[in-house]
């Protein structure tokens, strides 16, 4: 990324390297317009969350290696350690990457709207009324079920995946190698890899973009419930109308 970066001008030659690049990048930004509303607001945001989305789906790739997955393993008489896995393949790497993400949400929450705006989107205005602070508790809860939920869908589509590719590969005689076979796994597994990504990037962005849904740009409020009075319209009456 940092070669890529390095390279970029503003009239760009050929080169399919940089040329990916950017339009990863253009199309990471176009993947959180949908959730902030506006281009330039997502392009602020990108490089948070890009990291995801690139991090995730390279190490979701990184099962279709060879020797990554469940075919390199070592037995100690009662175990059975795979020696390689993708961190996404790893219950304890996906808790890390969404405790992460939320931690993150919270973050760019209160630098953007301030400690009172961001406590506003769990109790509203009115944290005193009963009401909105039993819905704030709920609110506050489903963070952590947001974690529980971005994590165990990462993990179990990985390591199934994973189970999969073993399965496939050796599916005609025991310890056998049947390339063939496996390659339509592999590409639906790559399927898998992108579509796990995109999932991952759209719901953490969705998560910013909903915290902060109740500000504009410049850090305030915006009120929709009172709108402006209208213009007065002055006329004057001539005689002869009616």
């Amino acid at each position: 990324m940092i070669i890529a970066a390095r390279s970029i001008k503003f009239r760009p030659k050929n080169g399919f390297f940089r040329n990916a690049i950017e339009y990863m990048v253009d199309f990471i930004i176009k993947l959180l317009e949908g959730a902030f509303g506006s281009r330039e607001t997502a392009a602020r945001f990108a490089p948070y969350f890009g990291v995801y989305f690139i991090f995730i789906i390279f190490s979701n790739l990184f099962e279709l290696l060879p020797f990554v997955g469940e075919s390199v393993f070592r037995n100690t008489g009662t175990t059975h350690t795979a020696l390689f896995r993708a961190a996404t393949a790893d219950l304890n790497g996906t808790i890390a990457l969404a405790v992460i993400a939320i931690l993150m949400v919270q973050y760019l929450s209160i630098k953007e709207q301030g400690w009172r705006g961001h406590a506003q989107h769990y109790f509203t205005d009115k944290p005193l009324n009963p009401l909105n602070m039993f819905i704030g508790f709920l609110e506050v809860f489903g963070e952590f079920t947001r974690i529980l939920s971005l994590s165990l869908r990462l993990f179990l589509n990985t390591a199934v995946g994973e189970i999969l590719v073993t399965v496939f590969t050796s599916i005609i005689v025991a310890n056998g190698r049947t390339p063939l076979a496996v390659i339509p796994i592999f590409a639906f597994e790559a399927l898998v890899a992108f579509i796990q990504a995109y999932v991952f990037t759209v719901l953490a962005g969705t998560y910013l973009g909903l915290a902060i849904s109740h500000t504009d740009l410049s850090g305030h409020e915006i009120h929709t419930d009172h709108q402006p009075p209208l213009p007065k319209v002055e006329t004057t009456v001539t005689a002869g109308e009616h």
